[in-house]
Order: structure tokens, then C-alpha cells, then sequence
């Protein structure tokens, strides 16, 4: 079994390895797990921040069997050595090798059906938020 840190590091190496959108600024997934009684389910949003033209845009991709492997080995090291059960997490990964985790250890909500306004925005309008988040640190 993995420890925390290389179940962090797995799933930030395949899901940097599952954007095929060319040089990126900032890639986000945003991922639910739920696990059932012999297998998981993941439900995910990818988006990718790219130059397009004169300005930035974000482009959505498909996390790759081996990053949804990476999903559920991290949700089992969670549950089987820190005792805690997640619903998911949004990964923000940046070309230098930097990236934040957000682990969510309530119910998944898009999986079980449940809109979640504030969320489905966020995500709508990501590339406004980087923008913003560019700006604060400048």
C-alpha cells in the first residue's frame, strides 16, 4: 500500500499525463468518488487553462483509465490508513510542478444527483477565477 504522499503524487502525474491540450497554464479536475460494494464510480470535470489567440482559454479533457485508477488508489489509502472517507477532491495542478489539493469529505453531490449551484459556476467560469487568482498574486 502507498502512503499519502505518493497517492497525492499519482494522481498528479496521471492526470497532468490525461491533458493532451497541448502547453498549459493550469489544469483543474474536479472529481467525485463513490464507492459501492465491489467497485467505485467517478464522475469528473477536467479543465485545462491554454493560450488561445490573444487571451487564455479553458478546454476541457478526459482523465485516462490510469488516472481514474490513480482516483480510486487515493481514495483507498485515505479510507484504510487515515480512517477517512472522501467524496472527492478538485486538484489544481501548475506547469512548474506545483499543486493544491481540496479534498471534499462530504457525500459526492454530482454522482447522487444533487446540483450544486456555487460549484457548477465556479467551474463554468473557471478561467475568470485564474484570472482573478493571477491578479491577487501579482
Amino acid at each position: 500500500m502507498m502512503d499519502f504522499t505518493e497517492a497525492q503524487a499519482q494522481v498528479v502525474r496521471t492526470v497532468a499525463a490525461s491533458a493532451d491540450v497541448g502547453p498549459w497554464r493550469r489544469l483543474l479536475a474536479n472529481v467525485e468518488i463513490l464507492e459501492h460494494a465491489d467497485d467505485f464510480q467517478v464522475d469528473y470535470i477536467c479543465l485545462a487553462v491554454v493560450a488561445g489567440g490573444d487571451d487564455l482559454e479553458t478546454r476541457q479533457f478526459q482523465l485516462s483509465d490510469d488516472a481514474q485508477k490513480a482516483v480510486t488508489a487515493f481514495y483507498r489509502q485515505r479510507r484504510d490508513d487515515a480512517d477517512e472517507t472522501i467524496g472527492g477532491f478538485e486538484l489544481a495542478i501548475d506547469p512548474d510542478g506545483r499543486f493544491r489539493f481540496d479534498i471534499d469529505h462530504g457525500e459526492p453531490k454530482r454522482i447522487n444527483g444533487v446540483w450544486d449551484e456555487a460549484r457548477e459556476g465556479r467551474l463554468d467560469n473557471y478561467l475568470e477565477h485564474y484570472k482573478a487568482e493571477l491578479a491577487a498574486h501579482r
